[in-house]
């Protein structure tokens, strides 16, 4: 059966994302992709192409990352991929740089569980009454309202973002999922590589070195003419 394109069946990584300017963790306080960029800058595409490098020679996605929900509400350590077709990637590298690797579906589907995308205000999915007794108005507020707290395992898997007709003031596009433990995978679990035109040639030969076959390896030139 013919899926709509929302759907993928490669679930992407990027190795050369934001690096905060200021010092501070980049995931604790931004709500949409406009507010990273305005406050970080990508990795150098020699880190980037390192980052890259690593993942498929120890065959592991480590879980470093954690994100502030509210106040001290934080998640535990995870790593992630993105569902987003190959017609639209285009978009999410201008945020997260121009080294990817594409994991197969059915092994994302296997460790990985999808980010629920909630905007703060309780009026849109609470009932009027509830509202006339409620001071919810702070993030923090907002989850206890749902019965979301701090020791909560939902909290991982929670994002609070806005939500807009313009992609750069949301990360719903991104359609992210979670593993709350490094991702383990195997050589048959890597479906893809995008890097820059230049660099097709060397990411080739150290996937033959590593014994990696029947990988497709793209450039952005490619992707971008599809």
């Amino acid at each position: 059966m013919t899926k709509p394109r929302y759907y993928s069946n490669i679930y992407w990584h990027f190795t050369g994302g934001p690096v905060s300017k200021e010092g501070e963790v980049v995931w604790h306080g931004f709500r949409c992709l406009q507010e990273v960029k305005e406050n970080t800058v990508l990795k150098t595409p020699d880190t980037a192409m390192e980052n890259l490098k690593n993942i498929l020679n120890t065959r592991t996605l480590k879980a470093t990352c954690t994100e502030i929900i509210a106040d001290d509400m934080e998640t535990e350590k995870f790593c992630c991929v993105c569902d987003i077709p190959l017609e639209d990637i285009t978009l999410h590298k201008v945020y997260y740089g121009d080294y990817a690797i594409g994991f197969n579906a059915k092994r994302i589907h296997e460790n990985f569980h999808p980010v629920l995308y909630f905007e703060p205000h309780l009026a849109k999915i609470v009932k009027p009454e509830f509202l006339e007794t409620s001071t919810a108005t702070s993030e923090e507020k907002f989850l206890s309202a749902l019965g979301i707290h701090k020791g909560n395992p939902l909290v991982n898997f929670l994002k609070l973002t806005h939500f807009d007709p313009d992609y750069e003031d949301s990360f719903y596009g991104e359609r992210e999922w979670r593993c709350l433990k490094d991702f383990v995978f195997s050589y048959e679990d890597v479906e893809a590589i995008i890097v820059p035109k230049e660099e097709v040639n060397d990411i080739n030969h150290y996937l033959a070195h590593l014994g990696y076959k029947n990988i497709s390896v793209l450039s952005w030139d490619f992707v971008e003419n599809i």
